[in-house]
């Protein structure tokens, strides 16, 4: 599944299912404009309970809407891993305190995985 906001703003949001876990992978500016397919992507990817990582290494802008929405993975049983955060999105982490209730995985590679 792959979705995209205005042409404009070029934020993205994919979601694959891997081997024991289901992968969120975001880039561009994730912002309002992004909250109807971010919704959409992270109510699929609670279905089940496989853990989820979410890549965000290819995001250069986050709202607080986005935020809001990625806050909704670590409620209840389920287990969100942010792999390899940009300094960007490790701020917002921090200063929302949402970094203390997900997982953050540093695999030394620092670059997206995925491109649009």
């Amino acid at each position: 599944m792959e979705r995209t906001g205005p042409a404009s703003r070029q934020g993205w949001v994919r979601l694959r299912r891997c081997d024991g876990c289901v992968r969120l992978e975001l880039g561009g500016e994730v912002d309002a404009l992004m909250e109807q397919a971010l919704e959409q992507a992270v109510t699929e990817a609670r279905t089940g309970d496989l853990p989820v990582e979410v890549d965000t290494r290819a995001v250069t802008f986050m709202d607080s809407l986005a935020l809001t929405s990625l806050a909704r993975l670590a409620v209840g049983q389920h287990t969100a891993v942010f792999v390899d955060p940009p300094d960007l999105v490790r701020f917002l982490l921090d200063v929302t305190r949402l970094g203390e209730v997900v997982q953050i995985r540093e695999t030394g590679t620092g670059t997206a995985t995925a491109t649009t």
